[in-house]
């Protein structure tokens, strides 16, 4: 059973399998050691009973999930040779396992949840320890129960199967359990009580983990076990700050072998600097199941939308199918392939048409913005978008003057509106919506909950509580988060690649698109990040509300209406 293992650090070792420089280490670490075990002063020796014995322990268990669940869990070679340094070096002193700590980064579809299922049924079934506890700990309670449950319908496997285990050990909803004894699997759901002494820990897709809390609870509870083991399995992030990143740092500097750890093994599977990630070539070299779990074409498909599709896309794909790391911050769309999607047009051939607004308010000093979305009359025809920006007159003068922001000619050609003085006068704002009310049919206009003023409330009463929205009003709050935020900007990502967003080549909002940074969290949702953006992007916040109105509110618009294009004047 461990030939697997050897021939694929064999077939690493002589260049026959393309991985990277981490692998490649890692390898080299293993042979490496293997030489100093002879030497009667290294504390280390590898046994291969015990790695065959652990690689024998998976493969007695079933699949839980997808086409195959229920067959035999037959290990690829890159999960067989993780399993055989992992349990096959041993400490000369006791015989006791060396490794405590293993980190495996792999991308999405690499089998990774259900590999770490197959290593905690090992803890628990096959330690030979007294009360074996093994928890799964992920950033969120839903994460944690995936593996949980990918692990209990293994162990179901096999204590319907063999007499033995149906004696020993019993299922319920939230554990795996000793029948005589007191050992048992759960997940983490909270801080951990007292009595807490794990055996194995657990870690799911640590990237997400904001801080390393949840990992200290658990380690600090093993100091009651002789030999206890973490594992830690995980795709690439966008949070380079996180502790997995920094953890990651930490990791290589022990395969390049300027940090000592004896203790830890890592399996990092990483393009190299100087790879070119849009070369199918390289993915293999990230991907160790492809052919199995892991599909080329499946790759291609997702690497197209990464290209076709925007920003978030493309960093979604790096991070879960390449393992490069992002940022929660990054540039969105491009200059050019914004002004692209815009061409002028006359504002009147829009009287009468339907639209949805979206109200940017500022702080008394700085610029306000209004978009009005308008969605095609008939299927495949263009969305428009107009919009307007207010800016007292002081400050326009001194952006001007101190930072080279042409508002003032912004102002004259008619693109923004100066108000007198240093505040912003909200009646030249209200003035607005009244008149795109009398041009337009405005459905109605979202606007940021946080920025409510007298403005909103006096306008909903003057307009009268019978608009066709949930809330009745006319003008509705709208939620900045990620969860509410990406569905529009995706929307705004689509259309603006296919050059179906008209913005009538508006320099405004041109100039606030360049300024655009977007945050992105730990799940690929995505928000326009105010703090982090160079320069105002109020007109692309708006436009973003715009859009999401509409898309809570399509459903009102005839059937002639296209359900999936967008385009803006």
């Amino acid at each position: 059973m461990p030939i697997r293992a050897e021939k694929y650090i064999q077939d690493v070792e002589k260049g026959r399998i393309l991985v990277g420089q981490s692998i490649k280490k890692a390898i080299r670490r293993h042979l490496d050691d293997l030489k100093k075990s002879r030497r009667r002063d290294y504390p280390y020796f590898f046994s291969p009973t015990h790695a065959a014995g652990a690689i024998q322990a998976v493969e007695v268990q079933r699949l839980a999930y997808g086409e195959k669940a229920g067959e035999p869990f037959v290990l690829m070679p890159w999960q067989a040779c993780i399993l055989y340094m992992a349990y096959g070096w041993r400490r000369k002193a006791d015989h006791s396992r060396r490794f405590l700590k293993a980190y495996v980064k792999v991308p999405r579809g690499n089998a990774k949840t259900e590999f770490l299922a197959a290593v905690g049924n090992i803890g628990f079934f096959f330690e030979n320890v007294k009360d074996p506890q093994i928890w799964w700990v992920s950033n969120t309670v839903t994460q944690s129960q995936i593996g949980f449950n990918r692990q209990k319908e293994m162990a179901r496997y096999l204590i319907e199967e063999d007499p033995v285990f149906n004696e020993l050990y019993g299922l319920r909803a939230q554990r795996i359990y000793e029948k005589a004894g007191g050992g048992y699997v759960g997940f983490l759901s909270s801080k951990p009580k007292d009595g807490f002494s794990p055996l194995y820990g657990l870690f799911d897709e640590y990237h997400e983990f904001m801080n390393d809390d949840r990992v200290h609870s658990v380690e600090s509870g093993m100091v009651k076990r002789a030999s206890p083991f973490s594992w830690i399995i995980t795709t690439a992030g966008v949070n380079p700050d996180g502790p997995c990143e920094q953890f990651e740092k930490r990791a290589k500097q022990m395969l390049d072998g300027d940090v000592q750890n004896d203790q830890l093994l890592a399996f990092i599977y990483d393009l190299d600097p100087g790879d070119d990630w849009t070369d199918e070539r390289n993915w293999g070299k990230v991907n160790p199941s492809l052919g199995v779990t892991v599909y080329l074409g499946a790759l291609r498909s997702e690497y197209e939308k990464a290209v076709a599709e925007g920003i978030a896309k493309e960093n979604n794909f790096k991070a879960k199918n390449l393992n490069i790391w992002g940022t929660s911050r990054a540039a969105w769309i491009s200059d050019e392939k914004f002004k692209a999607s815009g061409k002028k047009f006359d504002p009147t051939t829009l009287a009468g048409s339907l639209c949805f607004g979206g109200l940017d308010l500022s702080k008394n000093r700085d610029i306000t913005a209004l978009a009005l979305l308008f969605p095609p009359k008939e299927e495949g025809g263009k969305f428009h978008a107009l919009f307007q920006f207010w800016c007292p007159e002081d400050n326009a003068r001194e952006r001007n003057r101190l930072d080279g922001i042409p508002y003032l000619q912004w102002a004259r050609d008619g693109w923004l509106n100066i108000t007198p003085g240093d505040l912003i006068d909200t009646d030249y704002i209200a003035n607005a919506i009244r008149q795109a009310k009398q041009q337009y049919r405005l459905h109605s206009v979202a606007y940021d909950r946080y920025r409510a003023t007298e403005l909103v409330k006096d306008l909903n009463q003057e307009f009268g509580h019978h608009a066709d929205t949930q809330t009745n009003e006319w003008l509705e709050p709208y939620t900045q988060t990620t969860l509410h935020m990406t569905a529009p900007l995706q929307e705004i990502e689509k259309l603006l690649l296919k050059r179906q967003l008209n913005h009538g080549r508006n320099p405004v909002i041109e100039w606030m698109n360049r300024n655009v940074v977007i945050y992105m969290d730990g799940n690929g949702n995505f928000k326009l990040d105010k703090k982090a953006s160079k320069e105002k992007i109020d007109g692309m916040v708006a436009l973003a509300m715009a859009v999401g109105q509409y898309m809570t509110y399509k459903h009102l618009l005839v059937e002639a209406y296209s359900e999936s294009d967008i385009y803006i004047l």
